[in-house]
């Protein structure tokens, strides 16, 4: 036959709601201030931003152009790649400037700072 085991209640249950109803509670306190915080989101998306088309971008976009290149001329890449990632470069680097016009025209302000 089995045996039937009978569990007595633990007294840790309590002490674990009550915590979590306390952190609950410092969280919804600190939501405000969260509110008030900033665009967290949009700056990030700006420095990513920024990283494509800052220097970083500049080198890889210099990489590659020149790999590339140099792969056209020897005959391993199609010279339609070539033209396909030089366009790339050219939307990458110039989107920041597409947006800022587009945003300029509607009324709601540029992209990143």
């Amino acid at each position: 036959m089995d045996k039937l085991i009978v569990q007595t209640p633990s007294t840790e249950l309590p002490v674990v709601n009550i915590c979590l109803a306390f952190l609950f509670g410092v969280a919804i306190m600190m939501l405000p201030e969260a509110v008030y915080a900033g665009d967290t989101i949009g700056d990030v998306l700006c420095e990513v931003v920024g990283w494509f088309t800052g220097t970083t971008g500049k080198g890889i976009a210099t990489l590659a152009i020149i790999v590339v290149g140099v792969g056209a001329l020897m005959g391993k890449v199609s010279w339609g790649m070539a033209i396909i990632v030089a366009i790339g470069v050219a939307v990458i680097f110039g989107a920041p400037t597409i947006v800022d016009d587009l945003a300029a025209s509607n009324g709601s302000g540029g992209g990143c700072p």
